[in-house]
């Protein structure tokens, strides 16, 4: 039987591990590959916020690490249907969160340190023989990706080499990028003793400076993105101006991958044998107040926005209002750029409020993220009244919009695969999105949704309103045909059976 090891920073099969998308997939198609008679290992940092049910320690690992001689312990955490979960624990890496939010104006610096000690340290238990013999070595995003360069450079773990490695995009706006040098969280800080090659490693506008993902796209054997349409996108520049985003300064490296036939486009998938709960405005109501109540206590001075969608909750529920356009998702510039931008004189968003309006519609918006974008929609919630925003996260009161929404809105700047829209599908509800990356491959255009393109801003503003018009028309005057949409919707099948399928024929073998 042949062995894949995924290095990853998240996984959503440990409770604490899960911030974004890469959770679910890391999570998921282990399982999926197991099932197609593969062993599977997933490695993670252990954080802090993880809640395991099991901690065995398998083994200990010494390393030399910023000029330090440090040790580390390999923990057993999870063992499930044929996937085998590790940490590796530190103080180092004992982080309260996932993910640091550096605030001091060195981007990455603190995840950077962390995730190379765990590069380290994952190599060293590997050649230590931890993990078995393995035949793949799959590396996800930047967080994994200075394995590939201990791999290629350090003397001591030449034998990687032997292991088949794979590394996968799934944000390529993130790419990690530190010094080589000068800094205490630098690629020379980390690694005294490592020499390299600068010139495959280096970062294309920087080139003081170290990007890992650059790293990985240019010394893995194969690369891999998350969606067939976003292999075409990122192998070319972006032009944020027009709205286009693609390589964001790697698209030379990803052609070049592409020449060589090292990078290849598999969708995600999603996970329908989850049995759903039927939920009811009432049981939406009441996972909506205890959302606020979780938020609202979490703090010690009541904040506004918890505060006016309490009230506009309260609003709605004794109006008998519903859900009709809905969002759930991360609020950053990736995902809700657009609303922001300014059309015809007004905030898109308003746009957007104004038409439901003319409709009779409500916007329901689940998400946490940029302070900016949050402070945009709050305002708006104050302006519109068929608007209610939830600014956090809480994961049965999205599941339950998802399923009482009857368009699910994603117009996102860029999107490599998404999941939101899947989810939406899978309950039954049609979707509004731009069709970009792995977007354009799940949703299409008058089968199972709306979908609006358009070469600069200002046409995709045009294209998403007198789609989301359509919409609004259609729901109200041809019920046969938006119940068509809705079904279509419900029966459009991404599984990670498939996605599992093509990882064994495209990337692994």
């Amino acid at each position: 039987m042949s062995a894949v090891l995924f290095v990853s920073a998240e996984s959503s099969s440990i409770k604490g591990a899960k911030v974004g998308g890469v959770a679910d997939v890391v999570g998921d198609v282990s399982l999926a590959l197991a099932a197609l008679g593969k062993e599977v290992y997933v490695v993670l940092p252990h954080y802090q916020c993880l809640e395991l049910e099991e901690q065995t320690l398998c083994a200990q690992v010494s390393v030399n690490f910023a000029s330090c001689a440090l040790q580390l312990d390999v923990y057993r955490v999870l063992q499930k249907s044929g996937v085998t979960h590790y940490v590796i624990s530190h103080p180092w890496l004992n982080s309260e969160q996932v993910y640091f939010d550096d605030t001091d104006g060195r981007p990455f610096a603190g995840d950077a340190s962390k995730f190379a000690l765990f590069s380290l340290a994952v190599a060293e238990a590997i050649t230590s023989g931890v993990f078995g013999k393995l035949s793949v070595l799959h590396l996800h995003d930047w967080h994994a990706a200075s394995l590939a360069v201990l791999r290629a450079y350090a003397p001591q773990y030449q034998q990687l080499q032997e292991i088949s490695t794979v590394y996968t995009v799934h944000n390529l706006a993130l790419q990690g990028t530190r010094p080589f040098s000068g800094d205490d969280s630098s690629l020379q800080h980390w690694f005294p003793w490592l020499g390299y090659d600068g010139q495959r490693i280096c970062d294309r506008h920087y080139a003081h400076c170290y990007n890992p993902m650059r790293a990985a796209l240019q010394l893995c054997d194969k690369v891999h993105v998350v969606s067939p349409t976003y292999v075409e996108e990122v192998m070319r520049p972006s032009d944020h101006e027009r709205g286009f985003i693609g390589g964001e300064g790697l698209e030379l490296d990803l052609q070049q991958a592409h020449q060589q036939g090292r990078l290849v486009g598999i969708l995600n998938g999603c996970d329908y044998d989850k049995a759903l709960p039927e939920y009811t405005m009432e049981s939406l109501w009441q996972l909506s107040d205890r959302a606020l109540i979780q938020w609202i206590s979490a703090k010690s001075v009541l904040q506004s926005n918890h505060y006016v969608a309490h009230l506009r909750a309260q609003q709605w529920q004794t109006q008998g209002l519903t859900p009709w356009l809905c969002s759930v998702g991360r609020i950053t510039n990736q995902k809700v750029a657009l609303l922001g931008e300014h059309y015809q004189g007004k905030l898109v968003i308003d746009h957007v409020l104004e038409l439901l309006d003319k409709y009779d519609k409500t916007f329901v918006m689940l998400g946490s993220g940029d302070a900016h974008y949050e402070q945009l929609f709050n305002r708006a919630m104050g302006k519109h009244d068929n608007f209610l925003f939830y600014n956090g996260f809480a994961l049965e009161l999205g599941d339950a919009i998802y399923q009482l929404g009857e368009l699910f809105f994603m117009p996102s700047s860029f999107e490599p695969c998404g999941i939101s829209q899947m989810l939406a599908m899978r309950s039954g509800t049609a979707c509004l999105v731009h069709g970009v990356g792995g977007l354009k491959d799940t949703v299409l255009d008058g089968d199972n949704g709306f979908v609006f393109g358009g070469s600069s801003i200002a046409t995709q503003i045009k294209e998403m309103l007198t789609k989301m018009d359509k919409a609004l028309a259609m729901y109200d005057n041809e019920p046969s045909e938006w119940k068509q949409l809705s079904e279509a919707a419900k029966g459009s099948r991404y599984t990670w059976q498939a996605a599992a399928k093509s990882y064994i024929t495209q990337l692994y073998s």
